[in-house]
């Protein structure tokens, strides 16, 4: 235990991270600490055990109380603090009892079984299990209640306050809200967090629910990941202040699970690799699912077709066609016609150079399931043209290489019985069935031939828990038919299971967006699955010219934005920067006309969408080969954050008003500043790069033009955003107007 405390100091100073431990403990001495942790080696007092190569499962033989042992960090996690035990049952009368003692156990060395008791009260007969699972890094805990007893027994708290973590051992929890979000054990504030359902579809509420089945958890350095299947499961977090003489530490996060069903369980995944980081989490967690079953990654499924291969690195534009009116005049107003569509796909090509892009028309249908409400045809709206006008359009769109989708709500696949609301699992199997049936994705395919479908799901009532499965099924037939018809799929918020088939999550950056220098906000999701399928967000949070924020929480998450842009031919009215001041000003550095835009008069909508695609979508490109490795704070209010993707990509972002200084890379970012180095690309927006300083910020992005290290190409290309014209690399300073090919060498 020492050792791993000493091994945690090092790693704080070396990464810049604050040594919590030392400053949350408070009066604790260094001495008494070490007494608490020793203390602890007493936790199981007669254990039986699993012994795994990566880990040690000791549990007390009367109480149930467990210890766990990572080898590989050689930190250990347990039950339940201040009580035996490490569960819980809830019974019908509502009553939570705990269990503390063990009947009829049966231990061998794959698993140790036993009948739930109480020394408070006789418990109605519950079976649990801990299970070592073969071949692999992975240890279950399940339970059963057998059919006698159900009408008994309510619930399993299958962890009740157990696998705690204090501040004097740097503890923290990542939990699975919106994209991730990291809560440390010192914060002072307390925290009481209840997340009881899976989150659905982008527009339902994201306070109470978990975005994906998995948890992580750290200690002296130490990760654990937690992953679980029922889609019940009710998560309990607390935070808070622990009294006493033996707590290590003066707080703690106390871990709560609970199922109501007849049967269910935990997966422990434990990490077989030296990572002090808590994002050890998601790749062990996505190392476990590609275990079960293969998932292919968003290279592969681009790279099925030629056309699909520029769906990485795209630029995103989903315009809504329509728009509702209210009463008394109720009727749907066009926002664009479909030869805008077409206009602006083109104004990008050629006055932008855009040659990546994706276009996603919705709110297009004439009416909700097509002509005559049969699905046997599709009727584009007539107020914007109709199917002969979009048909022109996405034809002319593809022309240019660039991308056309369509985007459909669930509800438009099926016709709905009158007056009746269809759970998820219902809408998802009455989708299923019509498209089937009736061959609309072969004919709207037909018609339009688009190269990405979106299904856009409304919050509807949950699907039970024994129609889980069956959702599970429809969604998957439906999207495998999207992809024969189409090509790519995408959904607003997947389940673990579409990721085998959807290339678009088309809403679940939406948490960072809303909060992108939250020093709570954690990529769980994106390093668990950036590399399957692109991340994206809602048409209300795309980013227009004065976005800087936002774009940085692309770059930090390796994504291309989604862009909003104004009804109609925006770039006929080019619209101007404003006049601001301050913090109001800097949000609109990346749309000030400089550099290569200087001259071409250009509105600050286009400024902003050519810097920020000329950065985006090589990174993008770089980050669908490199998985997202490292999330850090460096400061505590978030205003600075990094990230890396393997060992070779790192991206640093200043979101704060101040100016940060990174002297090992010889850079000084104003606010919203960043940084993005790779042997093949790099660029930034600095006041400060490789010796050079700037009386205003500089903005260049260099790039190899022969796939290899820029340093050493033959072809290189330098690209400038601002003002500032020269940049210094290799040694050399370059003057750059606009862009430059070159060599630096």
């Amino acid at each position: 235990m020492a050792l791993a405390l000493l091994i945690l100091q090092a790693f704080c100073a070396a990464s810049g991270r604050p040594a919590r431990a030392q400053e949350a403990a408070g009066a604790l001495s260094e001495a008494e600490l070490e007494k608490r942790r020793k203390a602890l080696d007493g936790w199981v007092f007669e254990p039986v055990a699993l012994d795994n190569s990566t880990y040690l499962l000791h549990m007390d033989r009367h109480t149930s109380s467990f210890l766990l042992t990572i080898r590989r960090s050689n930190v250990s996690y347990y039950s339940s603090w201040n009580r035996k035990g490490f569960c819980s049952i809830r019974l019908a009368n509502g009553e939570l009892v705990p269990v503390n003692k063990i009947e009829d156990l049966n231990a061998n060395s794959d698993r140790i079984r036993f009948r739930a008791a109480s020394s408070l009260r006789e418990l109605p007969a519950v079976w649990i299990e801990w299970r070592k699972v073969k071949n692999m890094s992975v240890l279950s805990l399940v339970f059963d209640v057998p059919e006698e007893s159900r009408k008994q027994v309510a619930g399993i708290r299958l962890l009740d306050r157990a696998l705690w973590v204090s501040d004097s051992d740097n503890g923290e929890i990542l939990l699975p809200r919106g994209v991730g979000e990291l809560h440390p054990a010192s914060k002072a504030s307390p925290l009481a967090l209840r997340l009881d359902h899976f989150q659905g579809p982008a527009r339902d509420s994201t306070e109470t629910a978990w975005s994906q089945p998995v948890l992580g958890l750290n200690r002296l350095s130490g990760p654990l990941a937690l992953a679980w299947s029922e889609p019940e499961t009710v998560l309990s977090i607390e935070r808070e202040e622990v009294s006493g003489k033996d707590f290590p530490g003066k707080r703690g996060i106390f871990t709560s699970v609970e199922f109501s069903g007849d049967a269910g369980g935990l997966t422990f995944l434990v990490p077989t690799e030296i990572n002090m980081e808590i994002m050890e989490t998601a790749r062990v967690y996505a190392g476990w699912l590609g275990s079960r079953e293969k998932i292919n990654s968003l290279r592969f499924k681009t790279s099925k077709r030629e056309d699909l291969r520029t769906f990485i690195g795209a630029a995103m534009w989903r315009p809504s066609m329509t728009t509702e009116v209210p009463a008394p005049l109720a009727r749907r107003q066009p926002r664009y016609d479909f030869k805008q569509l077409a206009a602006i796909s083109g104004h990008w090509k050629e006055a932008l150079g855009i040659d990546r892009a994706l276009v996603i028309v919705e709110d297009w249908l004439a009416t909700g399931t097509g002509g005559d409400g049969l699905l046997a045809s599709w009727n584009a709206a007539e107020e914007c043209g109709g199917n002969e006008a979009l048909v022109l359009a996405a034809e002319e769109i593809r022309s240019r290489g660039h991308l056309f989708g369509l985007g459909l709500d669930l509800e438009q696949l099926y016709s709905a019985p009158a007056g009746k609301t269809l759970d998820r699992a219902a809408a998802w199997k009455a989708a299923a069935t019509t498209v089937k049936a009736t061959g609309s994705f072969n004919n709207l395919a037909s018609i339009f031939d688009p190269q990405l479908l979106l299904i856009n799901e409304a919050p509807r009532p949950a699907a039970g828990r024994e129609d889980w499965a069956s959702m599970i099924g429809s969604r998957a037939a439906l999207l495998e038919r999207a992809e024969a018809a189409f090509g790519l799929t995408g959904l607003t918020h997947p389940l673990p299971e579409d990721l085998h088939t959807i290339a678009l999550c088309g809403s679940v950056l939406n948490s960072k967006l809303a909060a992108p220098a939250s020093p709570t906000v954690f990529p769980l999701f994106p390093a668990t699955y950036g590399h399957i399928a692109r991340l994206g967000f809602d048409g209300a949070q795309a980013l227009g010219p004065s976005s800087a924020a936002g774009f940085l929480c692309c770059l930090l998450y390796g994504q291309p934005p989604v862009y909003a842009l104004p009804p109609g031919r925006y770039f006929d009215s080019p619209e101007p920067r404003p006049s601001a001041a301050g913090s109001e000003k800097a949000a609109w550095c990346f749309a000030t006309e400089a550099g290569w835009s200087a001259g071409r008069k250009l509105g600050a909508r286009d400024v902003f969408i050519k810097n920020t695609y000329e950065v985006a979508t090589w990174l993008s490109r770089l980050c669908a080969r490199n998985r997202l490795s490292s999330h850090r704070f460096l400061k505590p209010d978030g205003s600075v954050q990094e990230t890396y993707f393997s060992a070779d990509l790192r991206v640093l972002v200043n979101f704060g008003k101040e100016p940060y200084e990174d002297k090992d890379a010889k850079v000084v970012l104003p606010q919203f500043g960043f940084l993005i180095r790779h042997p093949f690309f790099l660029a930034f927006h600095a006041l400060q790069a490789d010796g050079l300083t700037y009386d205003t910020p500089a903005f260049f992005t260099v790039r190899s033009l022969e796939g290899k290290m820029y340093l050493r190409a033959e072809q290189v290309r330098i690209y400038q955003g601002m003002k500032p014209d020269r940049i210094s690399l290799g040694g050399r300073v370059f003057k750059v107007r606009g862009e430059l090919k070159t060599k630096i060498w």
